[in-house]
């Protein structure tokens, strides 16, 4: 067997996907856990998470993003003191993700290494399901008032993954081509 195809069978092998999704998973986790800005009036934070997301959405495809969104942030709620909201971020988070990745894959061309103007759709209909996501679960839970106080923070947390996303994609697509292959 020949080192190419050997290379294909084990990006390709179950074991790889799992660690992969292990590892954005704890990405996202530490991404969202590490930086976290208070929002006094609900008790939420702003918070780099949606980076990773994004990333992951736009290199690894709709169903990494998915898990890892939804996953990685849930875990952080359950260590970080905000259990409550962990149901929430599963779903607003791994949606999140799922969406992004789906309008990402619309003009995905596996080997391009620059910008690509579908990111941008893509955040905004992913910021669209986060966001919309928190504000239905923050008007049952915390009321009308401050689920509207926090949507802005919602929103601006998203636009700075977006920023921070495209970058890190461009670079991981530039360092690490063969990464385009890795599409789940």
């Amino acid at each position: 067997m020949d080192e190419q195809n050997r290379k294909k069978r084990i990006l390709g092998s179950p074991a790889f996907r799992i660690a992969s999704l292990a590892i954005l998973t704890a990405l996202t986790a530490v991404f969202t856990f590490m930086v976290r800005i208070p929002i006094a009036r609900t008790g939420g934070y702003l918070n780099l998470g949606d980076v990773i997301i994004y990333f992951t959405a736009f290199t690894f495809g709709p169903v990494s993003a998915l898990v890892a969104g939804g996953l990685g942030t849930a875990i952080t709620d359950l260590i970080s003191g905000y259990s409550q909201w962990a149901p929430i971020s599963l779903l607003a988070h791994g949606l999140q993700g799922l969406v992004a990745g789906l309008i990402a894959s619309i003009a995905w061309r596996g080997k391009s290494l620059t910008f690509n103007p579908f990111w941008v759709i893509a955040a905004i209909a992913g910021t669209i399901v986060m966001a919309g996501g928190y504000l239905i679960a923050q008007i049952l839970m915390l009321g009308a008032g401050a689920a509207l106080f926090e949507l802005p923070w919602n929103l601006l947390q998203n636009l700075i993954g977006l920023a921070g996303a495209i970058p890190l994609t461009i670079a991981v697509r530039k360092a690490y081509p063969p990464v385009s292959q890795l599409r789940w």
